[in-house]
């Protein structure tokens, strides 16, 4: 078995697909040949996840198990690099190539080490001419692709994006970084309509880094502290406390505290008597997603179909 806890993982406990990589290719030496549903689901079962991570969903309408659905993401970048290969649909087995790479990394394999495969860049490379080509595609060119595979296909995207914003969130300015928070929670509507909001001075700011007044009068307050943290270095119920002191000396009764780390269970019990938001790593990159704070929409697509209501008034 597997200790999920070691492979790289969201700050939920959820191993990224990423991490799936290294024991896909482990189990994929076990048998001559793996159905690629029974393989991801060995590998789920290898890294011996607890209930509640292996019964994690997501939102989207198709209500997929995210395990399951990150390991077959490292299937299918394993297959594009030829460290798996199938023999017929569905049908994966490791290749030499992939042996090798085993034998040398063990758990460590990266998605750099995978997307640095021959393979992989050539794919990449007739794909990108694919998409660069102006000639029509002819009907015996096309294939079709599911409703469910594009879900899947934006999940991915969308996992992928919060590793890297979370990453260049830590990796930004301490002062600028709480001037962010600031600005995601206006945008997230705690500013009110006529409110006012700002972000403490650099030093002697008493463990208040930002404060928004909810009204034109200030009689609404929210403060503000804010932890660029590595993943690592988790926030225990003794900053909670040390915060809450903090709000008592400017006699407020509410506060957020946002990290780009974790909170201990004991900092969540504080935070829960105290009356204070905890925000962290894993929320607020999904909060700047849903709110488009540091991001942009690159490009959109909508999907069409019948409206039966508007045939049958």
């Amino acid at each position: 078995m597997i200790d999920y806890k070691t492979l790289k993982h969201s700050e939920n406990g959820m191993p990224t697909w990423d991490a799936f990589l290294g024991p896909m290719l482990k189990i994929a030496t076990t048998k001559d040949e793996w159905i690629g549903r029974e393989l991801d689901e060995a590998v789920v079962k290898e890294i011996n996840l607890p209930e509640e991570l292996a019964n994690l969903r997501y939102a989207s309408k198709y209500h997929d198990l995210v395990a399951i659905n990150r390991a077959g993401w490292a299937l299918s970048d394993l297959k594009l690099a030829g460290l798996l290969v199938s023999s017929r649909r569905s049908i994966y087995k490791i290749s030499d190539s992939g042996k090798k790479i085993l034998n040398k990394y063990g758990l460590n394999i990266t998605r750099e080490l995978v997307h640095s495969q021959p393979a992989y860049i050539e794919h990449q490379r007739k794909l990108q001419e694919k998409n660069n080509t102006d000639e029509d595609i002819s009907e015996d060119q096309t294939f079709e692709i599911t409703e469910k595979q594009i879900s899947n296909w934006f999940d991915k995207q969308a996992s992928d994006l919060t590793e890297q914003l979370l990453a260049k969130l830590r990796s930004t300015d301490p002062y600028k970084f709480e001037h962010m928070m600031v600005q995601l929670l206006n945008q997230m509507g705690y500013k009110g309509t006529d409110g006012q909001s700002l972000v403490t001075q650099k030093s002697n700011d008493g463990g208040i880094d930002g404060i928004i007044n909810q009204d034109p009068l200030g009689l609404q307050t929210i403060y503000v502290q804010v932890k660029r943290y590595a993943e690592n270095n988790v926030i225990g119920s003794p900053e909670i406390d040390s915060f809450s002191g903090a709000l008592r000396r400017k006699l407020a009764d509410r506060g957020v505290f946002i990290t780009t780390s974790s909170f201990t269970s004991g900092a969540k019990e504080a935070a829960k008597q105290l009356n204070i938001a905890l925000v962290d790593g894993e929320m607020l990159t999904n909060l700047m997603v849903q709110y488009k704070v540091g991001v942009q929409v690159q490009q959109t697509y909508e999907l069409y179909d019948i409206d039966d209501d508007f045939f049958e008034e």
